[in-house]
Protein backbone atom coordinates (compact mmCIF):
# COMPACT_ATOMS: atom_id res chain seq x y z
CA UNK A 1 0.00 0.00 0.00
CA UNK A 2 1.52 3.31 -1.12
CA UNK A 3 0.54 6.62 0.42
CA UNK A 4 0.86 9.94 -1.29
CA UNK A 5 3.32 12.10 0.70
CA UNK A 6 1.98 15.37 -0.69
CA UNK A 7 -0.82 16.87 1.39
CA UNK A 8 -4.16 17.30 -0.33
CA UNK A 9 -5.49 20.82 -0.16
CA UNK A 10 -9.15 21.49 -0.68
CA UNK A 11 -9.69 25.15 -1.52
CA UNK A 12 -12.54 26.91 0.22
CA UNK A 13 -15.64 27.08 -1.95
CA UNK A 14 -16.14 30.42 -3.64
CA UNK A 15 -19.50 31.87 -2.60
CA UNK A 16 -21.78 31.55 -5.64
CA UNK A 17 -23.35 34.53 -7.38
CA UNK A 18 -21.25 37.11 -5.57
CA UNK A 19 -20.65 40.53 -7.07
CA UNK A 20 -19.49 44.07 -6.32
CA UNK A 21 -21.17 47.27 -7.47
CA UNK A 22 -18.34 49.81 -7.64
CA UNK A 23 -19.21 53.50 -7.35
CA UNK A 24 -22.73 52.80 -8.64
CA UNK A 25 -21.39 52.43 -12.17
CA UNK A 26 -19.69 49.03 -12.59
CA UNK A 27 -20.76 45.55 -11.51
CA UNK A 28 -18.16 42.80 -11.14
CA UNK A 29 -18.82 39.10 -10.72
CA UNK A 30 -16.52 37.56 -8.09
CA UNK A 31 -15.20 34.15 -9.18
CA UNK A 32 -11.74 33.90 -7.67
CA UNK A 33 -10.41 33.01 -4.24
CA UNK A 34 -8.37 36.23 -4.04
CA UNK A 35 -9.36 39.53 -5.64
CA UNK A 36 -7.25 42.67 -5.35
CA UNK A 37 -8.71 46.18 -5.43
CA UNK A 38 -6.80 49.39 -5.94
CA UNK A 39 -5.72 52.20 -8.22
CA UNK A 40 -2.82 50.39 -9.96
CA UNK A 41 -3.59 48.55 -13.21
CA UNK A 42 -2.27 45.22 -11.90
CA UNK A 43 -5.30 44.87 -9.56
CA UNK A 44 -8.20 42.59 -10.45
CA UNK A 45 -10.57 45.53 -9.96
CA UNK A 46 -9.05 48.91 -10.77
CA UNK A 47 -10.58 51.90 -9.00
CA UNK A 48 -9.39 55.12 -10.61
CA UNK A 49 -9.73 57.46 -7.68
CA UNK A 50 -6.80 59.47 -6.27
CA UNK A 51 -7.84 58.65 -2.67
CA UNK A 52 -7.62 54.90 -3.29
CA UNK A 53 -4.18 53.39 -2.68
CA UNK A 54 -2.36 51.58 -5.47
CA UNK A 55 -2.96 48.27 -3.67
CA UNK A 56 -5.80 49.21 -1.33
CA UNK A 57 -7.69 46.07 -0.31
CA UNK A 58 -8.16 42.41 -1.04
CA UNK A 59 -11.10 40.03 -0.97
CA UNK A 60 -10.21 36.49 0.11
CA UNK A 61 -12.42 33.43 0.36
CA UNK A 62 -12.22 31.72 3.75
CA UNK A 63 -14.59 28.97 4.87
CA UNK A 64 -17.06 29.85 2.12
CA UNK A 65 -17.19 33.59 2.84
CA UNK A 66 -15.55 36.61 1.27
CA UNK A 67 -13.45 38.56 3.75
CA UNK A 68 -12.32 42.11 3.01
CA UNK A 69 -8.75 42.88 4.10
CA UNK A 70 -7.19 46.33 4.26
CA UNK A 71 -3.68 46.32 2.71
CA UNK A 72 -2.34 49.17 4.88
CA UNK A 73 -4.14 51.65 2.67
CA UNK A 74 -3.76 55.38 3.22
CA UNK A 75 -7.48 56.18 2.96
CA UNK A 76 -8.78 53.21 4.94
CA UNK A 77 -11.83 51.00 4.55
CA UNK A 78 -15.18 50.70 6.23
CA UNK A 79 -18.09 48.28 6.06
CA UNK A 80 -21.55 49.63 6.87
CA UNK A 81 -19.94 52.76 8.30
CA UNK A 82 -17.56 50.94 10.69
CA UNK A 83 -13.79 51.25 10.06
CA UNK A 84 -12.21 47.83 9.47
CA UNK A 85 -8.90 46.13 8.89
CA UNK A 86 -10.67 42.89 8.01
CA UNK A 87 -14.34 41.92 7.89
CA UNK A 88 -16.48 38.97 6.77
CA UNK A 89 -18.90 40.27 4.13
CA UNK A 90 -22.61 39.55 3.86
CA UNK A 91 -24.89 40.33 0.94
CA UNK A 92 -25.94 43.97 1.01
CA UNK A 93 -22.90 45.21 2.91
CA UNK A 94 -21.84 48.71 1.92
CA UNK A 95 -18.07 49.07 1.67
CA UNK A 96 -16.15 52.32 1.47
CA UNK A 97 -12.63 52.26 0.04
CA UNK A 98 -11.27 55.73 0.89
CA UNK A 99 -14.75 57.13 0.23
CA UNK A 100 -15.50 55.14 -2.93
CA UNK A 101 -18.81 53.32 -2.33
CA UNK A 102 -18.98 49.61 -3.12
CA UNK A 103 -21.89 47.25 -2.51
CA UNK A 104 -21.25 43.57 -1.92
CA UNK A 105 -24.07 41.45 -3.29
CA UNK A 106 -24.66 37.76 -3.10
CA UNK A 107 -27.34 35.27 -4.14
CA UNK A 108 -30.03 34.92 -6.73
CA UNK A 109 -31.35 37.98 -8.48
CA UNK A 110 -35.13 37.99 -8.50
CA UNK A 111 -36.97 38.54 -11.77
CA UNK A 112 -38.58 41.73 -10.49
CA UNK A 113 -35.21 43.24 -9.65
CA UNK A 114 -34.55 44.29 -13.21
CA UNK A 115 -37.83 46.05 -13.96
CA UNK A 116 -38.61 43.90 -16.96
CA UNK A 117 -35.08 44.01 -18.38
CA UNK A 118 -33.19 40.81 -19.00
CA UNK A 119 -30.71 39.63 -16.41
CA UNK A 120 -27.13 39.67 -17.77
CA UNK A 121 -26.07 36.23 -18.99
CA UNK A 122 -23.49 35.86 -16.25
CA UNK A 123 -23.68 32.04 -16.30
CA UNK A 124 -22.06 32.12 -19.75
CA UNK A 125 -18.98 33.85 -18.36
CA UNK A 126 -15.76 32.18 -17.25
CA UNK A 127 -15.82 30.91 -13.69
CA UNK A 128 -12.13 31.70 -13.20
CA UNK A 129 -12.01 35.46 -13.75
CA UNK A 130 -13.31 38.51 -11.98
CA UNK A 131 -15.64 39.70 -14.68
CA UNK A 132 -17.11 43.12 -15.42
CA UNK A 133 -20.79 42.25 -15.91
CA UNK A 134 -22.25 45.65 -16.70
CA UNK A 135 -21.32 49.30 -16.43
CA UNK A 136 -22.88 52.70 -16.79
CA UNK A 137 -26.66 52.91 -16.84
CA UNK A 138 -27.03 49.12 -16.74
CA UNK A 139 -25.48 49.13 -13.24
CA UNK A 140 -28.49 51.12 -12.00
CA UNK A 141 -30.56 47.95 -12.24
CA UNK A 142 -28.32 46.30 -9.66
CA UNK A 143 -28.65 49.32 -7.39
CA UNK A 144 -32.44 48.92 -7.56
CA UNK A 145 -32.04 45.52 -5.85
CA UNK A 146 -30.81 47.39 -2.77
CA UNK A 147 -33.28 50.29 -3.14
CA UNK A 148 -30.38 52.71 -3.69
CA UNK A 149 -30.34 55.66 -6.09
CA UNK A 150 -27.32 56.05 -8.36
CA UNK A 151 -24.97 58.93 -7.59
CA UNK A 152 -26.21 60.90 -10.61
CA UNK A 153 -29.80 61.13 -9.23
Amino acid sequence: MTSDPSPQTNPDPIPPRSFLIVNGARVYRLNRETISLGRHIDNDIVISDPHVSRHHAQLRVTKGYFILFDLDSTGGNSVNGEPITQKVLNGGDIISLAGVPIIFGQGEVGEGSFSGAETPASDDLSDTDTTLLVEGIEADRYLEMFDIKSKKD
